[in-house]
């Protein structure tokens, strides 16, 4: 019976590593690259990410009524990113649909257009998009989510198939054996596979909740959101924000979606950097009467398991560090695809062929 369940296991950690294999190589490269996004927009951005402090900034609904100027159509608009030092641009984020973004960086304080591209108009945007969807909107991302359970039974069942050989591999008594023809594959994917397992469980994890994200913003793929009427100014609001909340540091900013809605103010306060800019948040009305203040150090553990999906998926969390740890395991998944394939096709065809001569 046990001789009976280890092939089963065998087996099913064989098809699932076939299934996600190709993808796998693909996801290993991007991912590796994107937990250094903000690095590399940074670096290749640089004049759109700075400007020269002057003595005072205009309104943000002036900012953003030069944005709407300069962008085709009425789309619905967002401040992305609010300005957390006199030497930084606005960020706005303009919406058409699921698929097609806008990105506008403007001075502040002249509103002046630094920047402007789409989301898959930029070096990380296309790269975050080849991640998600493969370039292929809600298609990919059903081919993705399928590739993440397949990686994450992959690894469940590689860790029932390398129990025996975790100890040998952990204190390095596991030869590589290069020169093998017969082992060297097998002894680098079990190698690589034992170091990566508990990344591998946690990538995969991360990434089937986020790509369930990605694929219910995508529910009805020809919705197309416009901006609606604003007629007051989002100064007086983002003051009464920062009062309802201890310590509140407004970064982000959402109009309504629809009229009669509330403005969603979005910042950090006492909660860990862990969780990101953007975990604490307060519903507002035009009239200024707050229609909810949420403070994420008192979230509940339901709330903190879904803010923590995305920085423990990216590894954005910590310093560089961190960053370049996570950037070095995103890639084994890659190679054991590679390795993986390798080893099912020796045996399969091989093998087996040599067998048959004989």
């Amino acid at each position: 019976m046990k001789i009976q369940w280890s092939k089963q296991f065998f087996r099913l950690h064989r098809i699932t590593g076939l299934i996600a294999g190709a993808l796998l190589l693909i996801l290993s490269i991007t991912g590796s690259m994107l937990v250094f996004s903000d690095e590399i927009d940074h670096a290749s951005h640089a004049h759109a990410y700075h400007v020269t402090p002057q003595a005072a900034p205009k309104p943000l609904h002036e900012l953003m009524d030069i944005a709407h100027q300069a962008l085709p159509g009425n789309p619905y608009l967002i401040a992305v990113r609010l300005p957390q030092a006199p030497d930084e641009s606005t960020v706005l984020r303009a919406e058409y649909e699921a698929d097609h973004k806008e990105y506008v960086f403007l001075d502040p304080y002249t509103g002046k257009i630094l920047q402007q591209y789409s989301n898959t108009g930029h070096f990380t945007g296309y790269v975050l998009y080849l991640h998600f969807t493969l370039l292929s909107g809600r298609t990919g991302a059903i081919i993705i989510l399928i590739a993440s359970i397949a990686l994450f039974l992959s690894a469940l069942t590689g860790l029932f198939i390398y129990r025996h050989a975790i100890g040998k591999v952990l204190t390095f008594r596991q030869p590589l054996e290069w020169g093998n023809r017969t082992r060297r594959w097998r002894n680098l994917h079990r190698i690589l596979g034992v170091w990566a397992l508990l990344f591998n469980l946690l990538i995969s994890f991360t990434g089937f909740f986020m790509e369930k994200k990605v694929l219910d913003a995508r529910k009805n793929p020809t919705a197309v959101a416009t901006a609606v009427p604003f007629s007051g100014t989002y100064e007086p609001l983002l003051a009464k924000a920062i009062q309802a909340i201890p310590d509140f540091k407004p970064v982000g900013l959402r109009p309504p979606r629809k009229a009669g809605d509330p403005i969603r103010i979005l910042g950090h306060a006492r909660e860990s950097s862990f969780f990101g800019d953007y975990s604490s948040y307060v519903f507002i009305h035009e009239n200024g009467n707050i229609k909810k203040a949420v403070d994420f150090s008192n979230a509940s553990i339901g709330d903190r398991f879904n803010a923590s999906i995305s920085p423990l998926h990216f590894g954005n969390y910590g310093g560089i560090l961190l960053k370049i740890i996570y950037s070095l395991l995103a890639l084994p998944p890659g190679v054991l695809s590679v390795s993986g394939f390798l080893i099912w096709y020796r045996r399969k065809f091989i093998i087996k062929t040599h067998g048959k001569r004989k």
